[in-house]
């Protein structure tokens, strides 16, 4: 069986991840597609709008064969480990093509890559006026040319940097993105293609009719009738709040991905007078131009979770594959490769699984039932795959 990779966050599950699921097919003639997904937590360090179960639930009704999820110790990072974390995954399924949207899919990512400067090389990494990511831009566009500016783009190079550093044996595909751009606010009600940002912006505004055009019903009954994390911040920013001012400077210095005395400004700010009202208000207060305001919330989430450097960096050496659901012709890919996977296959958790290798995902889980306030399943522990049947 040929299969086909994608990586996604699906939050929520919109008609542009259909279109890109049919085209996936569509330019790799494969058999199954497979779907390397955010669990509970995504990229910038939010919590999904639905949780990991509930939006792979979504996707397996709409064209995917097996969903598999992201771990926050990938999930939850700059671009280039989020990319490294899911082609080692793919790889490890024995996927050897993977599709992606871009803004300028005409690029060659691979061969630009292998052009691409090392991290932390170059002039302008010297520079702490700038976030590390244009410092990083700046550098790849004055050896290469290349203008790296929009967020599909900076992950298409992310994915073709991960296959060249791996040797992963994966042909990478680039699709053209349609109709909304990533940071599209706004969409017009002709529109049946929409960003999920301005989806999720939608839904925040309570226009549950603006969005019936851009995403299918299961999406919509998702919303009518699901848990969510649409209001997040109200209850996040109180639980931030006394781990800073319950934490030592020292002890803070010990989260992941906090450098530089960002723990003293943390923590400054947040024992500060006048405190901040809100979460928004905090990190505008906290964001430098050294710290995109992605790299701050993914720091406080870390911080929330008690993230140390050392869990984070014994994770990354332990991935694993934690089967989320599948169709038919997921199970029988599974059942045809399951001898040759290269990294262990988890469809099954209990508690001994939970104090080991999901260890920070079960975390993540617990506090994403919180800031969702829901009370009804847990995320983890005796949670079997979903299994969709009848799907071709």
């Amino acid at each position: 069986m040929k299969a086909v990779g994608i990586v996604t966050e699906y939050n929520p599950f919109h008609n542009g991840h259909i279109y890109h699921i049919q085209q996936a097919k569509k330019e790799t003639g494969a058999d199954v597609v497979v779907a390397i997904m955010s669990g509970n937590f995504v990229q910038r360090g939010e919590p999904a709008l639905f949780d990991k179960w509930t939006r792979a639930q979504a996707a397996l009704e709409n064209g995917v064969d097996l969903v598999i999820e992201l771990p926050i110790f990938y999930a939850v990072q700059p671009s280039h480990l989020f990319a490294e974390g899911a082609v080692k995954l793919l790889a490890a399924l024995g996927v050897r093509d993977m599709v992606f949207g871009s803004e300028h899919a005409d690029v060659d990512f691979l061969s630009l890559a292998q052009q691409a400067p090392s991290v932390a090389q170059g002039k302008a990494f010297q520079d702490k006026n700038q976030t590390f990511a244009s410092a990083y831009a700046n550098q790849l566009e004055a050896e290469t040319g290349f203008k790296l500016e929009n967020p599909n783009d900076i992950l298409a190079l992310g994915y073709a940097k991960a296959v060249v550093d791996l040797a992963a044996n994966i042909k990478l595909h680039a699709i053209q993105r349609v109709t909304a751009g990533y940071h599209d606010s706004t969409f017009s009600d002709e529109q049946t293609i929409a960003s999920a940002s301005s989806i999720r912006l939608a839904l925040h505004k309570n226009k549950l009719d603006k969005v019936q055009n851009v995403v299918p019903a299961v999406t919509l009954q998702n919303v009518q009738s699901m848990n969510n994390t649409i209001d997040f911040e109200q209850k996040f920013w109180p639980l931030l709040k006394y781990r800073l001012m319950t934490d030592t400077v020292g002890q803070l210095s010990q989260v992941y991905q906090m450098a530089e005395g960002l723990e003293h400004r943390l923590a400054s700010v947040a024992l500060g007078e006048p405190s901040p009202q809100n979460y928004q208000n905090f990190i505008k207060s906290v964001k430098s131009k050294r710290y995109t305001f992605a790299r701050v919330q993914r720091t406080l989430l870390y911080t929330l979770l008690n993230v140390k450097v050392d869990q984070m960096q014994a994770a990354m050496q332990a991935p694993y594959l934690r089967v989320l659901g599948f169709t038919d012709v997921g199970q029988q890919y599974l059942n045809t490769i399951k001898k040759e996977v290269t990294l262990p296959l988890i469809s099954k958790v209990d508690r001994n699984v939970t104090k080991n290798n999901l260890r920070l995902d079960f975390k993540a889980g617990k506090l994403w039932q919180m800031l969702a306030n829901d009370a009804g399943q847990q995320q983890d522990v005796t949670r079997k795959p979903i299994y969709v049947a009848g799907k071709q």
